[in-house]
């Protein structure tokens, strides 16, 4: 049994479980960044000043916006981190 605490990835979908991006930290030493997919954009260190105090997002299939509070989502990321046993985890992220 392996020791993952200190990497993680929370990977968010919209209320159709469709995919919206991923809150991930591949190493330990590594800061918190947001992937929006290959498709949408690059990575981007996460949260940075837009994503305060609200993050939000767009589903491409369905075309909706979606978003939760930061503090909510950092909490959830920080605690998945946190787990020495999981290293992946949904979060499901309302319509707006």
């Amino acid at each position: 049994m392996s020791n993952h605490e200190g990497i993680g990835t929370l990977k968010l979908e919209c209320p159709q479980s469709h995919p919206v991006g991923r809150i991930l930290k591949e190493a330990p030493h590594q800061q918190v960044v947001y992937d929006p997919g290959a498709q949408v954009g690059p990575r981007r260190f996460w949260p940075d000043e837009q994503d305060q105090p609200r993050f939000t997002t767009r589903c491409s299939q369905c075309d909706r916006p979606v978003g939760d509070a930061t503090t909510t989502l950092q909490d959830k990321h920080r605690n998945l981190v946190l787990n020495a046993s999981e290293t992946s985890e949904v979060a499901t992220l309302p319509f707006l």
